[in-house]
């Protein structure tokens, strides 16, 4: 498997602060193994940059759920996956996996395995955007 392509605008050391700003861009073929993976940068990520350890793992959680969906059900050969941090509390997080249009919210039953990613996403976010991530 070829290695992940990573993206990121680099800064002089004493310009910025992680404090205060930084986005993350990682394309990779879809593989579930990539779930993992992201969830540690974005954990690392943002531990570095002085996030209270629970906003670390609701990330981490909503990171697993949103690259979950991209890998099993999205359409293109690439997954772009986008994390950043604002500096003022606020956190990004995106994927697009070459659907063309969102994909839509099931109604699981109590005993189905899947189905509630979306769902999971929207009760532990501040603002959802379908169209643009958590």
């Amino acid at each position: 498997m070829p290695p992940m392509t990573r993206r990121a605008t680099p800064a002089p050391p004493t310009a910025v602060d992680i404090r205060d700003a930084v986005r993350l861009t990682i394309s990779f073929r879809p593989h579930t193994r990539r779930v993992a993976h992201l969830r540690h940068i974005a954990g690392a990520l943002l531990r570095e940059g002085g996030i209270a350890e629970g906003v670390v793992e609701t990330v981490q959680l909503l990171v697993s759920e949103i690259v979950t969906n991209a890998v099993v059900h999205g359409a293109g050969d690439r997954v772009r996956f986008s994390i950043s941090y604002d500096g003022g509390g606020d956190v990004l997080i995106e994927a697009d996996d070459g659907r063309p249009a969102p994909v839509g919210v099931r109604h699981p039953a109590a005993d189905d395995e899947s189905g509630r990613g979306r769902s999971c996403c929207r009760s532990r976010r501040r603002c959802w955007r379908p169209d643009r991530g958590c």
